[in-house]
This record gives structure tokens, sequence and C-alpha cells, in this order.
């Protein structure tokens, strides 16, 4: 396993840990421990420390090293506010750029998507709805937003926290994909915008009731 992958694996950890409430707020995160849990060495880990504290997740002290941040709601209102504007934005802007081959793509993957959900395989589905996402805005024009996109999207959609709600998803991935298919940027601005909404919705709910539960 390359650092830049192992990285990308102990962020993810790192930050479901951070949402579901493992390592509570006003935690310190010791480099030491996480590198040996993980089996890498410290390197990815600051690597991941630092998406985290880009994240607004965990905040760098001189001397003390990584604490885990408070997350309020309206941290999580604000991250997903911008992140509907600029996701619908940039999709849109990607919209003219979709070729038959590219729907065939999204199609297929969402297809995919769906059969994960029915089998219950959670990795696999977390997989193909990075792939899903990525392939809506990658003939995007705008590529500083498509970057800003995705640095938001790291920060805010923890699909590994929302398994229960995986099944209602993917009726609202399904209107994004029949916008595509029939080129109606009215009715993808709006599915983009109201999926999003309802992602931010079902995590606040989540971390209320963990809140609410002592976790």
């Amino acid at each position: 396993m390359t650092n830049e992958i192992s990285a990308t694996e102990v962020t993810k950890v790192m930050r479901n840990a951070i949402l579901d409430g493992t390592l509570k707020q006003g935690e310190r995160i010791i480099q030491a421990e996480w590198a040996e849990r993980m089996g890498v060495s410290r390197i990815p880990i600051r690597e991941s420390l630092s998406k985290l504290e880009m994240e607004g997740l965990v905040v760098i002290v001189p001397h003390k090293g990584a604490i885990v941040s408070t997350i309020t709601q309206d941290d999580i209102e604000e991250l997903y506010y911008i992140r509907s504007f600029l996701e619908s934005t940039v999709v849109l802007k990607a919209l003219p750029y979709i070729g038959e081959n590219e729907k065939a793509k999204i199609q297929h993957v969402f297809n995919d998507m769906v059969e994960a959900v029915n089998e219950q395989e959670h990795a696999k589905y977390n997989e193909l709805h990075d792939q899903f996402h990525r392939l809506l805005r990658e003939k995007s024009p705008w590529k500083r937003s498509v970057k800003m996109v995705e640095n938001l999207a790291s920060a805010s959609m923890a699909p590994d926290l929302l398994i229960k709600n995986r099944l209602s998803i993917q009726d609202e991935h399904r209107r994004i994909v029949e916008a595509i298919m029939i080129n109606d940027p009215e009715e993808l601005q709006a599915a983009i915008e109201y999926h999003i909404h309802r992602t931010k919705n079902n995590l606040l709910y989540y971390l209320n009731n963990r809140k609410q539960s002592g976790r």
C-alpha cells in the first residue's frame, strides 16, 4: 500500500471516528497510536490530519498536536449550503459535455450502486458512490470549482454513517440520472440540490440522536 492510498484510507477512518463519536470533541489524536492501529507509518497519519484540519474536523495546536474540533449544527449547515450551490453549478456546467458514452457510464455505476445496496456491500457502495459523483462533474470546464466540490464532498458526505438511508438515497440518485438522460438542466439542478439538502438533514438527524444518547 502506498503512502497516498494509506492516507486516503486513514483519513476516511479518522473522519468517521470523529463524526460517529468514537473520537470525542476536544480529544487529542495521538499519531503513534493511530499509526499502530492502521498499520502505517506516521507520514500518512500526518497527511490525514492536515486534510482533516482543512475540513474543520481537527485543530492543529503547537506543542499539543491534533485536537478534535467542536462540530456544530451551523458548521454542517454552512458546509452543505456551499456544497449545494457549487456542486449543482459544476454539474450544470458539465451537462452540455456529457455525451452518450458518459451517460452510459453514469447509468452503469448507478445500477451497480443499487445492486450494492440490495446486497449490503457497504465498502463497494462507498466506492461506487464516490465514482458516481465524480462522473457527474468530470466534464465540467470549471476545474477550480470541481476541486472545491471534491474537498467539500470529502468533508460532508460521511456515507458510512448513513447506511440506513441508502434505499431512499437511491431514489434521489435516480432522479439525477433521469435528468441527465433527458438533458434537463432545471430538473438536474433541483435534483442535486434536493439530494444534498436531504443528506444534510440525515446527517444532522444522526448526530443529534448520537448527542441525545450520550455517545
